[in-house]
């Protein structure tokens, strides 16, 4: 017969690792939990995003004659009204093809007088039969043709007319010289359409646009109208007002973010375009509530609560907002007074007695 022997100092130490386990839960009680109220968002109401500022309205000018830069009026930086003359090309053989346009029409319509007057002469003598009604309606049709020529030679001198205002750059808009691609002297092609080949960009700067790119939480909250400040960090201590303008209604499957805009008034140009800010939106939300995240769950594809009522476990769907780390917010489904489970087991079915 074989004794074991154990030193009493090891059983002492495993006699006292049996008294500290707890108790095994008898069977039916219910799991402990820790639960939670919700607690009004601090500053519920204020989205704050990433911002960048644009320019109201810009273009890029190009050429419609084909010449040489004759004259150069502005350069970067100035600002033009509507209508300016930015710059003028030089196009000879242009003003000569309306010359040489002016005279074909000045001839066509004395064929045309001519024509016109031996119709009436015609007429006379048709009416004593000294010529044959053939001869007249001959004449007549030889009236018609020339006022028809007279017809397009004045369209052709309209249209090398327009081409000579062509040569002419004017300003579509009020605003600032942002870029110039040409000097006095370069070669411009008419009727270019590639990037490269503009002449001017002009952009309006008295108003801004702020674009922002917001996730579908704060797109749905935002609405025209809607009030906003705008910062800077390069422009510490100041914020600037703006307005909600508009928005695309359109998810951008990329990002996932739709495009708002902003709009800004900078009558004095102190803000350039192209400064990169946060827009803090008032987006009429002072009832959005948070709860800490561990309380929302997914549970049958939606997001949800569990709720005790009356000691009852109850689910409860939720719309959810921005995840702010510890706490998230809620839009819709709960209130104050309701007591949330802190990390609910997704197992507990509904109507389940919690302590």
């Amino acid at each position: 017969m074989i004794r074991l022997r154990f030193p009493l100092s090891l059983l002492l130490v495993v006699a006292l690792a049996r008294a500290a386990q707890p108790a095994p839960p008898s069977p039916g009680a219910a799991p402990s939990i820790r639960t939670a109220k919700p607690e009004r968002a601090a500053g519920a109401g204020l989205l704050s995003l990433p911002a960048r500022t644009a320019p109201s309205e810009q273009a890029y000018l190009y050429s419609r004659a084909t010449g040489w830069v004759g004259e150069r009026r502005v350069d970067i930086g100035d600002r033009v009204k509507a209508g300016d003359i930015l710059a003028v090309v030089e196009a000879p053989e242009i003003r000569r093809s309306v010359e040489r346009a002016k005279a074909g029409l000045a001839q066509t319509e004395a064929r045309l007088e001519l024509a016109q007057t031996a119709v009436k002469r015609a007429r006379g003598l048709a009416e004593k039969h000294v010529i044959a009604p053939e001869e007249l309606e001959e004449r007549e049709a030889n009236s018609k043709v020339l006022e028809a020529d007279v017809l397009a030679a004045r369209a052709e001198l309209d249209r090398l007319e327009e081409v000579l205002r062509f040569q002419t750059i004017r300003a579509p808009f009020s605003g600032t010289i942002a870029a110039r691609r040409v000097d006095r002297g370069d070669h411009v092609q008419g009727d270019q359409s590639q990037q490269g080949r503009w002449m001017f960009q002009l952009v309006r700067l008295d108003e801004l646009v702020v674009e922002i790119n917001a996730p579908p939480a704060a797109a749905l909250r935002l609405q025209a109208g809607q009030t906003a400040t705008v910062e800077f960090a390069e422009m510490p201590g100041r914020t600037f007002a703006a307005t909600v303008a508009r928005s695309a209604r359109v998810l951008d499957p990329a990002s996932g973010t739709m495009r708002v805009e902003l709009s800004l008034p900078n009558p004095n140009l102190l803000i350039p375009a192209g400064l990169t800010g946060v827009a803090r939106i008032a987006a009429g939300a002072e009832g959005t509530l948070v709860v800490p995240t561990q309380a929302v769950l997914v549970r049958m594809g939606q997001s949800q609560v569990m709720k005790l009522v009356e000691g009852r476990a109850t689910y409860v769907a939720v719309q959810t907002g921005r995840n702010l780390g510890a706490k998230i917010e809620v839009l819709a489904g709960v209130g104050l007074d309701d007591v949330l489970v802190v990390s609910p087991n997704a197992l507990i079915e509904e109507g389940t007695r919690l302590p």
